[in-house]
């Protein structure tokens, strides 16, 4: 996996072997490794971001998951969130960790601080904080359309892909917060919905 992280940015394959343990739920790991490639996507065409904030936020922001009750995880996101006190918990545990983790690593005490004000919040607010806010956020929703995410997503909810882009077109296109970040989100879901016409076709 190192190659996976070779970029100019520091410390990421360290980052990621000490998020990695509190990634096993929610196929979390899965998900930041898609979500930090597409972050890197992102950052290419935004040369004013911080990537050495970005990068590190993304593989840390999902954490804290991994201290929320197993049998409560997959009710406390998505179009109907039973439990939104829990959605905010599992930012507050992913500071704790996300801390802890880049402490280890002698992180200065201000890329610290901006990489820990990406990870607060990044599900319970929806709005735009910053540039490097708004790629953060575009970059874990991004993950959703590629055919991995839509996998993942019927899996979670019993769902098949025909259901499931419905709601990426309604429910999470109208949250993309970059040009870019939109492009891109409508690009893979015009593709997943041509590839199900073809098997419609097809059958």
């Amino acid at each position: 996996m190192d190659a996976f992280f070779d970029t100019p940015v520091g410390n990421l394959a360290a980052i990621w072997l000490g998020a990695r343990p509190h990634l096993n739920v929610r196929n979390n790991d899965e998900h930041t490794l898609f979500s930090f490639m597409l972050a890197r996507t992102l950052l290419e065409k935004q040369p004013e971001a911080d990537p050495e904030v970005v990068l590190p936020a993304i593989l840390l922001h999902d954490t804290g998951w991994s201290k929320i009750p197993p049998d409560k995880i997959l009710h406390a996101f998505g179009p109907n969130n039973q439990y939104p006190e829990l959605t905010r918990q599992h930012e507050l545990e992913s500071l704790t960790i996300a801390t802890q983790v880049l402490t280890s690593l002698a992180y200065p005490e201000n890329q610290l601080a901006a990489i820990l004000a990406l990870i607060d919040g990044h599900d319970t607010t929806k709005h735009a904080r910053s540039l490097n806010d708004a790629i953060h956020k575009d970059a874990d929703k991004l993950w959703r359309y590629t055919p991995h995410g839509n996998r993942i997503i019927g899996e979670w909810f019993g769902i098949e892909q025909a259901e499931v882009l419905p709601i990426l077109e309604h429910y999470v296109l109208p949250g993309f917060l970059t040009d870019e970040g939109r492009r891109l989100a409508t690009l893979m879901l015009q593709t997943a919905k041509l590839d199900l016409e073809c098997v419609r076709m097809n059958v």
